[in-house]
């Protein structure tokens, strides 16, 4: 419950009018400090951006110099972006592929203008991502403005993105709303979960083994989103921590947040339709995954969610 009241709490002073000495920055200014960041990243230059004295970078839940990390290694930008705009707060997220040598990568990416100059900087990568460079087409619905009738408000935004933390980590789907014909979620780029009436956004991988955790998660595509969480598939998730919602557009009713999941390490595997199936290596050690991840709402349930995750961190990392 302390957990929902501090996001209600953040989302009301995120909201709160920049003075009238600071210009807004509105959905077009956001979204060009996020291609002048990429590209600036691109070229490998964090000269060519506004940066205002102390302002914050990190990479991965660490605190580095801006200019080291990954725009060291850093090699070209994929076709794949989705931006997620917040004039009221003045912050912007995005999720892009990359490419770092020879290898792909996604990354959730959250700006703070204040100014007209970057006070904070965050990244999520997930480097080595099967998806990264070949992700399916953006959806149009990320960007669709709903109608004003069905809106939920700033608050109502963060409290139902964070009852799905509370769906997940519990393995209980009653608490979260998901629209029951159409959901899509995504993670790194893998398919997983679509609803009744959905189809998969790109062809999946055939997955051979029928004893594995990944073959028991492909038999429940197509099922309702919410039902999928309470099989105990994704109980190897034991809790979450630092949960935060910094970008929130009203209008297009869609929320970006970073948080924690912890895996305490000592949940074995899960029974679905009779048979049991083992939790993987890593959700079998104590360890969380750090994420960057966004919700599209409509009706005020969820329709789509899409993220960028740090596999098996330290645990507790994110204290």
């Amino acid at each position: 419950m302390h957990r929902i009241l501090w996001t209600a709490l953040y989302a009301a002073l995120t909201a709160l009018p920049v003075s009238a000495a600071s210009p807004a920055c509105d959905r077009a200014c956001l979204s060009g400090h996020l291609t002048r960041y990429l590209e600036a990243l691109a070229a490998h230059d964090p000269r060519r951006l506004p940066m205002a004295p102390g302002a914050r970078f990190t990479e991965n839940g660490v605190q580095v110099p801006l200019g080291e990390a990954l725009w060291v290694t850093f090699t070209e930008l994929g076709p794949y972006r989705v931006d997620y705009l917040d004039p009221d707060s003045g912050q912007a997220a995005t999720h892009v592929d990359f490419r770092e040598a020879d290898r792909g990568g996604r990354m959730a990416l959250r700006l703070r203008i204040v100014n007209g100059r970057i006070t904070e900087i965050e990244t999520v990568l997930n480097r080595g991502a099967p998806m990264a460079m070949r992700m399916p087409p953006v959806e149009a619905a990320w960007h669709q403005a709903e109608p004003a009738a069905t809106r939920l408000s700033r608050a109502a935004l963060a409290r139902e993105t964070e009852n799905y933390l509370r769906a997940v980590s519990g393995s209980d789907g009653s608490l979260v709303k998901f629209n029951r014909e159409s959901c899509l979620r995504l993670e790194n780029g893998n398919v997983m979960a679509y609803g009744p009436s959905d189809q998969p956004p790109a062809p999946l991988a055939p997955v051979t083994d029928t004893a594995s955790w990944q073959y028991a998660v492909r038999q429940t595509l197509g099922m309702d989103c919410a039902e999928q969480l309470s099989t105990g598939l994704y109980g190897f998730i034991t809790s979450y921590d630092n949960a935060r919602f910094p970008v929130i557009d009203v209008e297009r009713q869609v929320v970006f947040g970073f948080w924690n999941f912890r895996r305490r390490g000592d949940v074995p595997g899960a029974t679905f339709r009779g048979r049991f199936y083992p939790f993987l290596d890593t959700m079998r050690f104590p360890n969380e995954n750090l994420l960057g991840q966004a919700f599209k709402f409509r009706g005020g349930r969820i329709l789509r969610v899409q993220g960028v995750f740090l596999n098996a961190n330290v645990y507790r990392a994110g204290t």
